[in-house]
Protein backbone atom coordinates (compact mmCIF):
# COMPACT_ATOMS: atom_id res chain seq x y z
CA UNK A 1 0.00 0.00 0.00
CA UNK A 2 1.39 3.44 -0.89
CA UNK A 3 1.85 5.97 1.89
CA UNK A 4 -1.09 8.43 2.12
CA UNK A 5 -0.51 12.00 3.29
CA UNK A 6 2.40 11.04 5.52
CA UNK A 7 3.90 14.12 7.19
CA UNK A 8 7.60 13.79 8.02
CA UNK A 9 9.41 16.47 10.06
CA UNK A 10 13.04 17.53 9.69
CA UNK A 11 15.10 20.39 11.11
CA UNK A 12 15.34 23.23 8.63
CA UNK A 13 19.11 23.41 8.47
CA UNK A 14 22.06 21.65 6.84
CA UNK A 15 21.58 18.60 9.06
CA UNK A 16 17.96 18.28 7.99
CA UNK A 17 18.97 18.74 4.35
CA UNK A 18 21.30 15.78 4.71
CA UNK A 19 18.49 13.65 6.12
CA UNK A 20 16.16 14.60 3.29
CA UNK A 21 18.87 13.96 0.67
CA UNK A 22 18.93 10.22 1.35
CA UNK A 23 15.13 9.76 1.08
CA UNK A 24 13.90 7.76 -1.90
CA UNK A 25 11.34 10.47 -2.74
CA UNK A 26 13.56 13.43 -1.87
CA UNK A 27 14.78 14.26 -5.37
CA UNK A 28 12.34 13.00 -7.97
CA UNK A 29 8.83 12.90 -6.51
CA UNK A 30 6.06 15.52 -6.20
CA UNK A 31 5.52 16.70 -2.63
CA UNK A 32 3.97 19.59 -0.77
CA UNK A 33 5.87 21.02 2.20
CA UNK A 34 5.56 23.50 5.06
CA UNK A 35 8.51 25.42 6.54
CA UNK A 36 7.83 27.17 9.83
CA UNK A 37 8.72 28.39 13.26
CA UNK A 38 6.07 29.03 15.89
CA UNK A 39 4.66 32.17 14.21
CA UNK A 40 5.69 32.08 10.54
CA UNK A 41 4.80 29.60 7.81
CA UNK A 42 5.80 29.11 4.20
CA UNK A 43 3.99 26.57 1.99
CA UNK A 44 5.37 25.14 -1.24
CA UNK A 45 5.34 22.29 -3.73
CA UNK A 46 8.11 20.72 -5.76
CA UNK A 47 9.26 17.57 -7.54
CA UNK A 48 12.67 17.84 -5.81
CA UNK A 49 12.36 18.81 -2.17
CA UNK A 50 16.17 18.58 -1.80
CA UNK A 51 16.74 21.24 -4.44
CA UNK A 52 13.99 23.52 -3.10
CA UNK A 53 15.23 23.13 0.48
CA UNK A 54 18.71 24.28 -0.60
CA UNK A 55 17.20 27.35 -2.26
CA UNK A 56 15.12 28.22 0.80
CA UNK A 57 18.09 27.85 3.16
CA UNK A 58 19.82 30.57 1.11
CA UNK A 59 16.81 32.88 1.29
CA UNK A 60 17.15 35.67 3.89
CA UNK A 61 13.44 35.66 4.74
CA UNK A 62 13.13 31.91 5.21
CA UNK A 63 16.52 30.74 6.51
CA UNK A 64 15.59 31.58 10.12
CA UNK A 65 12.63 29.18 10.09
CA UNK A 66 13.07 26.05 12.22
CA UNK A 67 11.26 23.02 10.80
CA UNK A 68 10.30 21.62 7.40
CA UNK A 69 7.26 19.32 7.25
CA UNK A 70 7.14 17.28 4.05
CA UNK A 71 3.91 15.61 2.91
CA UNK A 72 4.73 12.36 1.11
CA UNK A 73 2.10 10.37 -0.73
CA UNK A 74 2.73 7.43 -3.03
CA UNK A 75 -0.13 8.56 -5.31
CA UNK A 76 0.81 12.24 -5.71
CA UNK A 77 1.37 13.81 -9.12
CA UNK A 78 2.24 17.38 -10.13
CA UNK A 79 -1.40 18.48 -10.45
CA UNK A 80 -2.21 17.26 -6.94
CA UNK A 81 0.65 19.09 -5.23
CA UNK A 82 -0.14 22.31 -7.11
CA UNK A 83 -3.73 22.01 -5.90
CA UNK A 84 -2.74 21.13 -2.33
CA UNK A 85 -0.29 24.03 -2.16
CA UNK A 86 -3.01 26.52 -3.08
CA UNK A 87 -5.51 24.93 -0.69
CA UNK A 88 -3.05 24.88 2.21
CA UNK A 89 -2.25 28.56 1.68
CA UNK A 90 -5.95 29.41 1.80
CA UNK A 91 -6.89 27.15 4.72
CA UNK A 92 -3.87 28.13 6.82
CA UNK A 93 -4.53 31.82 6.16
CA UNK A 94 -8.03 31.43 7.59
CA UNK A 95 -7.04 29.03 10.39
CA UNK A 96 -4.65 31.55 12.04
CA UNK A 97 -2.48 28.89 13.72
CA UNK A 98 0.46 30.81 12.25
CA UNK A 99 0.42 34.60 12.46
CA UNK A 100 2.25 35.14 9.17
CA UNK A 101 1.90 33.23 5.90
CA UNK A 102 5.07 34.12 3.99
CA UNK A 103 3.83 33.18 0.50
CA UNK A 104 3.41 36.36 -1.50
CA UNK A 105 1.94 34.67 -4.57
CA UNK A 106 -1.27 33.65 -2.79
CA UNK A 107 -4.14 33.15 -5.20
CA UNK A 108 -2.25 34.22 -8.32
CA UNK A 109 -2.35 30.88 -10.11
CA UNK A 110 -5.33 29.22 -11.74
CA UNK A 111 -7.01 26.22 -10.15
CA UNK A 112 -6.91 23.42 -12.71
CA UNK A 113 -9.04 20.34 -13.05
CA UNK A 114 -7.17 17.03 -13.14
CA UNK A 115 -7.73 13.29 -13.04
CA UNK A 116 -9.41 12.08 -9.82
CA UNK A 117 -9.52 15.59 -8.35
CA UNK A 118 -12.58 14.80 -6.20
CA UNK A 119 -10.76 11.83 -4.65
CA UNK A 120 -7.71 13.92 -3.81
CA UNK A 121 -9.81 16.74 -2.41
CA UNK A 122 -11.53 14.25 -0.10
CA UNK A 123 -8.07 13.06 0.97
CA UNK A 124 -7.14 16.67 1.69
CA UNK A 125 -9.49 16.46 4.67
CA UNK A 126 -7.39 13.56 5.97
CA UNK A 127 -4.22 15.63 5.53
CA UNK A 128 -5.77 18.55 7.37
CA UNK A 129 -6.69 16.36 10.34
CA UNK A 130 -3.13 15.03 10.47
CA UNK A 131 -1.90 18.63 10.53
CA UNK A 132 -4.21 19.34 13.47
CA UNK A 133 -2.87 16.25 15.25
CA UNK A 134 0.68 17.60 14.79
CA UNK A 135 -0.24 21.08 16.01
CA UNK A 136 0.08 22.65 12.55
CA UNK A 137 -3.57 23.71 12.41
CA UNK A 138 -6.17 24.68 14.99
CA UNK A 139 -9.65 24.46 13.52
CA UNK A 140 -11.69 21.67 11.95
CA UNK A 141 -12.05 21.98 8.20
CA UNK A 142 -15.85 22.50 8.34
CA UNK A 143 -15.42 25.48 10.68
CA UNK A 144 -12.90 27.04 8.32
CA UNK A 145 -15.09 26.51 5.25
CA UNK A 146 -18.03 28.29 6.93
CA UNK A 147 -15.92 31.32 7.81
CA UNK A 148 -16.58 34.46 5.76
CA UNK A 149 -12.84 35.00 5.38
CA UNK A 150 -12.66 31.60 3.66
CA UNK A 151 -15.59 32.34 1.35
CA UNK A 152 -14.45 35.87 0.44
CA UNK A 153 -10.72 35.29 0.78
CA UNK A 154 -8.34 37.12 -1.57
CA UNK A 155 -6.33 33.87 -1.53
CA UNK A 156 -8.95 31.89 -3.44
CA UNK A 157 -7.34 30.12 -6.38
CA UNK A 158 -9.41 31.08 -9.41
CA UNK A 159 -10.71 28.65 -11.99
CA UNK A 160 -9.27 28.80 -15.48
CA UNK A 161 -12.33 30.76 -16.63
CA UNK A 162 -12.12 33.22 -13.72
CA UNK A 163 -8.38 33.64 -14.16
CA UNK A 164 -8.77 34.38 -17.87
CA UNK A 165 -11.42 37.03 -17.11
CA UNK A 166 -9.25 38.56 -14.36
CA UNK A 167 -6.33 38.86 -16.79
CA UNK A 168 -8.57 40.51 -19.40
CA UNK A 169 -9.95 42.99 -16.86
CA UNK A 170 -6.49 43.98 -15.60
CA UNK A 171 -5.45 44.55 -19.21
CA UNK A 172 -8.61 46.66 -19.70
CA UNK A 173 -7.65 48.75 -16.67
CA UNK A 174 -4.11 49.31 -17.90
CA UNK A 175 -5.40 50.24 -21.36
CA UNK A 176 -7.52 52.97 -19.77
CA UNK A 177 -4.64 54.44 -17.80
CA UNK A 178 -1.98 54.11 -20.49
CA UNK A 179 -4.26 55.78 -23.06
CA UNK A 180 -5.69 58.28 -20.54
CA UNK A 181 -9.30 57.35 -21.32
CA UNK A 182 -12.23 56.24 -19.19
CA UNK A 183 -13.13 52.59 -19.48
CA UNK A 184 -15.62 50.01 -18.27
CA UNK A 185 -15.29 46.24 -17.87
CA UNK A 186 -18.73 44.61 -17.75
CA UNK A 187 -18.76 41.08 -16.31
CA UNK A 188 -22.00 39.21 -16.93
CA UNK A 189 -22.60 36.11 -14.81
CA UNK A 190 -25.58 34.43 -13.16
CA UNK A 191 -25.84 33.52 -9.47
CA UNK A 192 -23.01 31.34 -8.22
CA UNK A 193 -20.48 32.01 -10.98
CA UNK A 194 -17.97 33.53 -8.54
CA UNK A 195 -18.35 37.25 -9.27
CA UNK A 196 -17.55 38.42 -5.72
CA UNK A 197 -14.52 36.14 -5.40
CA UNK A 198 -13.26 37.39 -8.76
CA UNK A 199 -13.69 41.06 -7.75
CA UNK A 200 -11.72 40.54 -4.53
CA UNK A 201 -9.00 38.58 -6.33
CA UNK A 202 -8.55 41.36 -8.91
CA UNK A 203 -8.15 43.93 -6.13
CA UNK A 204 -5.65 41.68 -4.36
CA UNK A 205 -3.63 41.30 -7.57
CA UNK A 206 -3.54 45.04 -8.24
CA UNK A 207 -2.75 46.02 -4.65
CA UNK A 208 0.12 43.51 -4.45
CA UNK A 209 1.34 43.68 -8.04
CA UNK A 210 4.73 45.20 -7.23
CA UNK A 211 5.64 42.55 -4.64
CA UNK A 212 3.84 39.60 -6.17
CA UNK A 213 5.43 39.82 -9.59
CA UNK A 214 8.97 39.22 -8.32
CA UNK A 215 7.61 36.35 -6.26
CA UNK A 216 6.07 34.61 -9.25
CA UNK A 217 9.23 35.04 -11.32
CA UNK A 218 11.78 33.99 -8.72
CA UNK A 219 10.22 32.11 -5.84
CA UNK A 220 9.28 28.79 -7.33
CA UNK A 221 11.26 28.79 -10.60
CA UNK A 222 8.30 27.00 -12.15
CA UNK A 223 7.76 26.41 -15.79
CA UNK A 224 4.70 28.25 -17.04
CA UNK A 225 2.40 25.32 -17.69
CA UNK A 226 -0.40 26.89 -19.68
CA UNK A 227 -1.56 29.97 -21.49
CA UNK A 228 -3.59 31.33 -18.56
CA UNK A 229 -0.65 31.24 -16.14
CA UNK A 230 1.61 32.93 -18.70
CA UNK A 231 -1.03 35.60 -19.34
CA UNK A 232 -1.36 36.25 -15.61
CA UNK A 233 2.40 36.58 -15.27
CA UNK A 234 2.55 39.05 -18.15
CA UNK A 235 -0.25 41.28 -16.89
CA UNK A 236 1.27 41.40 -13.41
CA UNK A 237 4.59 42.42 -14.96
CA UNK A 238 2.75 45.10 -16.93
CA UNK A 239 1.04 46.34 -13.76
CA UNK A 240 4.31 46.48 -11.90
CA UNK A 241 6.05 48.45 -14.63
CA UNK A 242 3.16 50.92 -14.90
CA UNK A 243 2.97 51.54 -11.13
CA UNK A 244 6.74 52.01 -10.80
CA UNK A 245 7.42 53.97 -13.98
CA UNK A 246 4.21 55.95 -14.56
CA UNK A 247 2.98 56.43 -10.99
CA UNK A 248 6.36 56.59 -9.23
CA UNK A 249 5.31 53.66 -7.09
CA UNK A 250 2.04 55.30 -5.99
CA UNK A 251 -0.65 52.61 -5.64
CA UNK A 252 -4.03 52.87 -7.33
CA UNK A 253 -6.88 54.22 -5.23
CA UNK A 254 -9.39 51.37 -5.37
CA UNK A 255 -12.94 51.03 -4.08
CA UNK A 256 -15.14 47.92 -3.97
CA UNK A 257 -18.77 49.02 -4.07
CA UNK A 258 -21.59 46.91 -2.62
CA UNK A 259 -25.12 48.36 -3.04
CA UNK A 260 -26.47 46.11 -0.25
CA UNK A 261 -25.41 46.93 3.34
CA UNK A 262 -25.44 43.33 4.60
CA UNK A 263 -22.82 41.88 2.27
CA UNK A 264 -20.90 45.19 2.41
CA UNK A 265 -20.53 44.84 6.18
CA UNK A 266 -19.40 41.23 5.85
CA UNK A 267 -16.72 41.89 3.22
CA UNK A 268 -15.53 44.96 5.13
CA UNK A 269 -14.80 42.71 8.11
CA UNK A 270 -12.99 40.24 5.85
CA UNK A 271 -10.73 42.98 4.47
CA UNK A 272 -9.98 44.18 7.99
CA UNK A 273 -8.94 40.70 9.13
CA UNK A 274 -7.03 39.40 6.11
CA UNK A 275 -4.65 42.34 5.57
CA UNK A 276 -2.12 41.76 2.75
CA UNK A 277 -2.73 45.31 1.53
CA UNK A 278 -6.52 45.08 1.76
CA UNK A 279 -8.17 47.49 4.21
CA UNK A 280 -11.80 47.81 5.24
CA UNK A 281 -11.95 51.38 3.90
CA UNK A 282 -11.80 49.93 0.38
CA UNK A 283 -15.29 48.46 0.85
CA UNK A 284 -17.85 51.20 0.29
CA UNK A 285 -21.46 51.97 -0.61
CA UNK A 286 -22.57 53.85 -3.75
CA UNK A 287 -22.88 57.16 -1.88
CA UNK A 288 -19.24 56.92 -0.76
CA UNK A 289 -17.78 57.28 -4.26
CA UNK A 290 -17.61 61.07 -3.87
CA UNK A 291 -15.53 60.91 -0.68
CA UNK A 292 -12.25 59.95 -2.40
CA UNK A 293 -10.61 60.44 -5.78
CA UNK A 294 -10.81 56.86 -7.01
CA UNK A 295 -8.72 55.48 -9.85
CA UNK A 296 -10.60 52.18 -10.05
CA UNK A 297 -14.05 51.21 -8.81
CA UNK A 298 -15.35 47.64 -8.84
CA UNK A 299 -19.08 47.14 -8.25
CA UNK A 300 -20.42 43.79 -7.09
CA UNK A 301 -24.13 43.05 -7.55
CA UNK A 302 -24.32 46.13 -9.82
CA UNK A 303 -27.87 45.09 -10.80
CA UNK A 304 -28.82 46.34 -7.31
CA UNK A 305 -27.71 49.93 -7.97
CA UNK A 306 -30.62 52.31 -7.46
CA UNK A 307 -32.50 55.09 -9.16
CA UNK A 308 -34.57 57.75 -7.37
CA UNK A 309 -37.62 55.61 -6.67
CA UNK A 310 -39.01 54.02 -3.49
CA UNK A 311 -35.86 54.81 -1.50
CA UNK A 312 -35.47 55.08 2.27
CA UNK A 313 -33.20 58.15 2.07
CA UNK A 314 -33.93 60.60 -0.75
CA UNK A 315 -31.75 63.35 0.73
CA UNK A 316 -28.58 61.27 0.53
CA UNK A 317 -29.40 60.34 -3.06
CA UNK A 318 -30.08 63.98 -3.99
CA UNK A 319 -26.95 65.30 -2.25
CA UNK A 320 -24.68 62.76 -3.92
CA UNK A 321 -26.21 63.44 -7.35
CA UNK A 322 -25.75 67.21 -6.98
CA UNK A 323 -22.16 66.81 -5.76
CA UNK A 324 -21.44 65.07 -9.08
CA UNK A 325 -23.29 67.70 -11.12
CA UNK A 326 -26.16 65.35 -11.95
CA UNK A 327 -29.92 65.91 -11.84
CA UNK A 328 -31.28 63.66 -9.02
CA UNK A 329 -34.56 63.15 -10.89
CA UNK A 330 -33.02 61.54 -13.97
CA UNK A 331 -29.68 60.08 -12.82
CA UNK A 332 -28.91 56.84 -10.99
CA UNK A 333 -26.16 55.27 -8.89
CA UNK A 334 -24.53 53.64 -11.93
CA UNK A 335 -23.99 57.09 -13.41
CA UNK A 336 -22.43 58.25 -10.12
CA UNK A 337 -19.91 55.45 -10.34
CA UNK A 338 -19.13 55.96 -14.02
CA UNK A 339 -18.28 59.61 -13.25
CA UNK A 340 -16.13 58.79 -10.21
CA UNK A 341 -13.22 56.69 -11.53
CA UNK A 342 -10.96 56.32 -14.56
CA UNK A 343 -11.91 52.64 -14.87
CA UNK A 344 -15.01 50.87 -13.58
CA UNK A 345 -15.54 47.11 -13.31
CA UNK A 346 -19.21 46.06 -13.12
CA UNK A 347 -20.40 42.60 -12.08
CA UNK A 348 -23.91 42.14 -13.36
CA UNK A 349 -26.86 39.73 -13.57
CA UNK A 350 -30.08 41.28 -14.84
CA UNK A 351 -32.11 38.37 -13.43
CA UNK A 352 -31.16 39.26 -9.84
CA UNK A 353 -32.82 42.67 -9.90
CA UNK A 354 -35.44 42.37 -7.11
CA UNK A 355 -36.60 45.89 -6.12
CA UNK A 356 -38.44 48.64 -7.97
CA UNK A 357 -35.62 51.01 -6.99
CA UNK A 358 -33.12 48.82 -8.88
CA UNK A 359 -32.05 50.12 -12.28
CA UNK A 360 -33.85 48.20 -15.01
CA UNK A 361 -31.86 46.41 -17.69
CA UNK A 362 -32.88 49.04 -20.24
CA UNK A 363 -31.85 51.89 -17.93
CA UNK A 364 -28.58 50.14 -17.16
CA UNK A 365 -27.68 49.85 -20.85
CA UNK A 366 -28.69 53.47 -21.49
CA UNK A 367 -26.41 54.74 -18.70
CA UNK A 368 -23.47 52.71 -20.00
CA UNK A 369 -23.97 54.11 -23.50
CA UNK A 370 -24.34 57.65 -22.18
CA UNK A 371 -21.21 57.73 -20.05
CA UNK A 372 -18.74 55.42 -21.74
CA UNK A 373 -18.21 54.25 -25.28
CA UNK A 374 -15.30 52.12 -24.10
CA UNK A 375 -17.10 49.09 -22.63
CA UNK A 376 -15.33 45.72 -22.69
CA UNK A 377 -17.65 42.77 -22.10
CA UNK A 378 -16.73 39.56 -20.26
CA UNK A 379 -18.71 36.46 -19.33
CA UNK A 380 -18.67 34.02 -16.40
CA UNK A 381 -20.58 30.83 -17.21
CA UNK A 382 -19.31 28.08 -14.89
CA UNK A 383 -21.36 27.43 -11.76
CA UNK A 384 -19.12 27.69 -8.66
CA UNK A 385 -21.54 27.73 -5.73
CA UNK A 386 -24.14 25.05 -6.25
CA UNK A 387 -23.11 21.39 -6.18
CA UNK A 388 -26.04 20.75 -8.52
CA UNK A 389 -24.12 22.80 -11.07
CA UNK A 390 -25.49 24.60 -14.10
CA UNK A 391 -28.15 21.87 -14.41
CA UNK A 392 -29.82 22.94 -11.16
CA UNK A 393 -29.67 26.66 -11.97
CA UNK A 394 -31.31 26.12 -15.37
CA UNK A 395 -33.86 23.75 -13.83
CA UNK A 396 -34.94 26.37 -11.26
CA UNK A 397 -35.22 29.08 -13.91
CA UNK A 398 -37.33 26.76 -16.10
CA UNK A 399 -39.66 25.93 -13.19
CA UNK A 400 -40.08 29.58 -12.22
CA UNK A 401 -40.85 30.58 -15.83
CA UNK A 402 -43.16 27.56 -16.40
CA UNK A 403 -40.96 26.17 -19.19
CA UNK A 404 -40.16 22.82 -17.58
CA UNK A 405 -42.02 19.86 -19.08
CA UNK A 406 -40.86 16.95 -16.93
CA UNK A 407 -39.09 16.30 -13.66
CA UNK A 408 -35.34 15.85 -13.66
CA UNK A 409 -33.21 14.29 -10.95
CA UNK A 410 -30.49 16.77 -9.95
CA UNK A 411 -27.36 14.82 -9.12
CA UNK A 412 -25.29 15.78 -6.06
CA UNK A 413 -28.02 18.13 -4.81
CA UNK A 414 -30.67 17.79 -2.09
CA UNK A 415 -33.77 19.43 -3.63
CA UNK A 416 -36.95 18.67 -1.64
CA UNK A 417 -40.44 20.08 -1.10
CA UNK A 418 -42.20 19.84 2.27
CA UNK A 419 -45.92 19.49 2.94
CA UNK A 420 -45.51 20.97 6.45
CA UNK A 421 -43.76 24.34 6.80
CA UNK A 422 -42.54 23.64 10.32
CA UNK A 423 -40.92 20.40 9.20
CA UNK A 424 -38.98 22.45 6.66
CA UNK A 425 -37.92 25.02 9.27
CA UNK A 426 -36.86 22.28 11.70
CA UNK A 427 -35.01 20.37 8.97
CA UNK A 428 -33.01 23.50 8.10
CA UNK A 429 -32.28 24.11 11.78
CA UNK A 430 -31.06 20.55 12.09
CA UNK A 431 -28.80 21.07 9.09
CA UNK A 432 -27.55 24.26 10.72
CA UNK A 433 -26.65 22.31 13.85
CA UNK A 434 -24.73 19.80 11.75
CA UNK A 435 -23.06 21.98 9.11
CA UNK A 436 -23.59 25.63 9.98
CA UNK A 437 -24.72 28.26 7.44
CA UNK A 438 -28.15 26.70 6.84
CA UNK A 439 -31.01 29.22 7.02
CA UNK A 440 -34.65 29.68 6.06
CA UNK A 441 -35.68 32.56 3.79
CA UNK A 442 -39.16 33.67 2.68
CA UNK A 443 -40.84 35.93 0.18
CA UNK A 444 -42.16 39.27 1.48
CA UNK A 445 -45.74 38.11 2.10
CA UNK A 446 -45.90 39.16 5.77
CA UNK A 447 -45.47 42.56 7.38
CA UNK A 448 -42.32 43.15 9.41
CA UNK A 449 -43.82 44.18 12.77
CA UNK A 450 -41.17 43.11 15.27
CA UNK A 451 -38.51 45.77 14.69
CA UNK A 452 -37.11 46.93 18.01
CA UNK A 453 -36.57 50.61 18.68
CA UNK A 454 -33.80 49.75 21.10
CA UNK A 455 -31.91 46.57 20.38
CA UNK A 456 -29.73 44.90 23.02
CA UNK A 457 -26.10 44.27 22.05
CA UNK A 458 -26.77 40.55 22.46
CA UNK A 459 -28.95 39.67 19.45
CA UNK A 460 -30.31 36.56 21.15
CA UNK A 461 -31.65 38.70 24.00
CA UNK A 462 -33.53 40.73 21.41
CA UNK A 463 -35.02 37.56 19.95
CA UNK A 464 -35.92 36.22 23.41
CA UNK A 465 -37.64 39.51 24.32
CA UNK A 466 -39.88 39.23 21.25
CA UNK A 467 -40.72 35.57 21.81
CA UNK A 468 -41.47 36.09 25.50
CA UNK A 469 -43.73 39.00 24.62
CA UNK A 470 -45.66 36.76 22.24
CA UNK A 471 -44.71 38.83 19.20
CA UNK A 472 -44.32 37.36 15.71
CA UNK A 473 -44.40 38.39 12.05
CA UNK A 474 -45.14 35.26 10.03
CA UNK A 475 -48.14 33.01 10.67
CA UNK A 476 -48.52 29.83 8.60
CA UNK A 477 -51.03 27.21 9.81
CA UNK A 478 -50.59 28.19 13.48
CA UNK A 479 -46.79 28.25 13.14
CA UNK A 480 -45.34 31.60 14.22
CA UNK A 481 -41.97 33.00 13.11
CA UNK A 482 -40.03 36.26 13.35
CA UNK A 483 -38.36 38.09 10.48
CA UNK A 484 -34.62 38.73 10.56
CA UNK A 485 -33.84 41.33 13.22
CA UNK A 486 -31.34 43.16 11.00
CA UNK A 487 -30.32 43.27 7.35
CA UNK A 488 -26.63 43.44 8.20
CA UNK A 489 -24.63 40.21 8.44
CA UNK A 490 -27.76 38.24 9.36
CA UNK A 491 -26.30 34.99 8.01
CA UNK A 492 -23.65 34.80 10.74
CA UNK A 493 -25.76 36.08 13.64
CA UNK A 494 -26.74 33.66 16.38
CA UNK A 495 -30.42 34.54 16.04
CA UNK A 496 -30.47 33.64 12.33
CA UNK A 497 -30.86 30.03 13.47
CA UNK A 498 -34.36 30.94 14.73
CA UNK A 499 -35.49 33.84 12.53
CA UNK A 500 -36.61 33.91 8.89
CA UNK A 501 -34.51 35.86 6.41
CA UNK A 502 -35.60 37.82 3.36
CA UNK A 503 -34.01 38.50 -0.03
CA UNK A 504 -32.19 41.54 1.33
CA UNK A 505 -30.36 39.46 3.95
CA UNK A 506 -29.63 36.49 1.68
CA UNK A 507 -28.56 37.96 -1.67
CA UNK A 508 -24.82 37.74 -2.21
CA UNK A 509 -24.28 35.01 0.39
CA UNK A 510 -23.67 31.28 0.11
CA UNK A 511 -25.43 28.86 2.45
CA UNK A 512 -24.85 25.14 2.80
CA UNK A 513 -28.64 24.57 2.78
CA UNK A 514 -31.37 27.12 2.18
CA UNK A 515 -35.03 26.77 3.09
CA UNK A 516 -37.39 28.74 0.84
CA UNK A 517 -40.95 29.60 1.88
CA UNK A 518 -43.20 30.77 -0.99
CA UNK A 519 -45.75 33.17 0.51
CA UNK A 520 -49.40 33.71 -0.29
CA UNK A 521 -48.55 36.47 -2.78
CA UNK A 522 -47.33 33.95 -5.38
CA UNK A 523 -49.50 31.24 -6.94
CA UNK A 524 -49.85 29.07 -10.04
CA UNK A 525 -52.70 28.93 -12.57
CA UNK A 526 -53.07 25.48 -14.15
CA UNK A 527 -55.35 26.75 -16.92
CA UNK A 528 -52.85 29.32 -18.21
CA UNK A 529 -49.70 27.47 -17.07
CA UNK A 530 -48.37 30.65 -15.48
CA UNK A 531 -47.16 32.08 -12.18
CA UNK A 532 -49.61 34.62 -10.77
CA UNK A 533 -49.02 37.38 -8.24
CA UNK A 534 -51.58 38.72 -5.75
CA UNK A 535 -50.34 42.23 -4.98
CA UNK A 536 -52.66 42.54 -1.98
CA UNK A 537 -50.65 39.77 -0.31
CA UNK A 538 -47.26 41.32 -1.14
CA UNK A 539 -46.08 43.41 1.82
CA UNK A 540 -42.94 45.18 0.61
CA UNK A 541 -44.39 48.68 0.35
CA UNK A 542 -41.11 50.17 -0.87
CA UNK A 543 -41.10 47.85 -3.87
CA UNK A 544 -44.83 48.13 -4.62
CA UNK A 545 -45.19 51.91 -4.61
CA UNK A 546 -45.77 53.22 -8.12
CA UNK A 547 -44.49 50.04 -9.76
CA UNK A 548 -46.13 48.58 -12.85
CA UNK A 549 -47.75 45.19 -12.16
CA UNK A 550 -45.83 43.46 -14.95
CA UNK A 551 -42.54 44.80 -13.62
CA UNK A 552 -43.49 43.86 -10.06
CA UNK A 553 -44.34 40.30 -11.08
CA UNK A 554 -40.93 39.97 -12.72
CA UNK A 555 -39.18 41.33 -9.61
CA UNK A 556 -40.99 38.87 -7.34
CA UNK A 557 -40.16 35.90 -9.58
CA UNK A 558 -36.54 37.13 -9.69
CA UNK A 559 -36.57 37.23 -5.89
CA UNK A 560 -37.62 33.60 -5.52
CA UNK A 561 -35.28 32.45 -8.30
CA UNK A 562 -32.41 34.19 -6.52
CA UNK A 563 -33.04 32.69 -3.07
CA UNK A 564 -33.61 29.22 -4.58
CA UNK A 565 -29.99 29.37 -5.80
CA UNK A 566 -28.37 30.32 -2.47
CA UNK A 567 -27.74 26.74 -1.28
CA UNK A 568 -24.46 24.93 -1.92
CA UNK A 569 -25.59 21.43 -0.96
CA UNK A 570 -29.36 21.66 -1.05
CA UNK A 571 -32.61 23.59 -1.08
CA UNK A 572 -35.82 22.80 0.84
CA UNK A 573 -39.10 24.32 -0.38
CA UNK A 574 -42.59 25.00 0.98
CA UNK A 575 -45.43 26.88 -0.76
CA UNK A 576 -48.37 28.40 1.14
CA UNK A 577 -50.80 28.31 -1.79
CA UNK A 578 -52.10 24.80 -2.67
CA UNK A 579 -51.97 25.29 -6.45
CA UNK A 580 -48.36 26.47 -6.38
CA UNK A 581 -47.47 23.68 -3.98
CA UNK A 582 -49.05 21.14 -6.33
CA UNK A 583 -47.25 22.65 -9.31
CA UNK A 584 -43.85 22.59 -7.59
CA UNK A 585 -44.35 18.97 -6.50
CA UNK A 586 -44.40 18.01 -10.18
CA UNK A 587 -40.72 18.97 -10.35
CA UNK A 588 -39.39 18.64 -6.80
CA UNK A 589 -39.17 15.40 -4.78
CA UNK A 590 -41.32 15.28 -1.65
CA UNK A 591 -39.55 15.14 1.73
CA UNK A 592 -41.02 12.09 3.47
CA UNK A 593 -38.11 10.60 5.34
CA UNK A 594 -36.35 13.52 7.00
CA UNK A 595 -35.22 12.69 10.52
CA UNK A 596 -35.68 15.67 12.83
CA UNK A 597 -33.70 14.34 15.77
CA UNK A 598 -31.26 17.04 16.81
CA UNK A 599 -27.58 16.10 17.19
Amino acid sequence: MPMINEIQSYPFNSEGLGQVSILSKGKNWPVVYLIHDDENLYIGETTSVVARMKQHLNNDEKKELKVIEIVFDGTFNKSVVLDYEQRLIKYCSVDKRFQNILNRNKGQQAAHDYYNRNKYRNQFRVLWQKMRDKGLANNAIDIIENDNIFKFSPYNALTGEQNAVSVSIMNDILDSFENNISGVSLVDGCAGTGKTVLAISIINSIVNAVDVTDDILEENNREIEDEVDESKRQVLLRLKRYIINERNGKPFKIGLVFPMPGIRETVSKVFKECGNGLVKEMVIGPCDVIKENYDILLVDESHRLSKRKNLTGYKTFDDTSKALGLDPNITNQLEWILKSAKHVVLFYDQYQSVKSSDISHREYQASLKKYSGNVKKHMLETQMRCEGGDTYIKYVKDVMTCKRIQRECIENYDFLIFDDVNLLVEAIRKRDDQLGLCKTVAGFAWEWKTKQKKKPKDNMKCYDMLVNAGEFDILIENNKYIWNLTNEDWITRQDSHYTIGCIHTAQGYDMNYVGVIFGEEIDYNFETNSIEINLKKYMDKKVKAGTDETVLKKLIINTYTTILTRGIKGCYVYACNPNLHKYLKKYISTANDISLERK
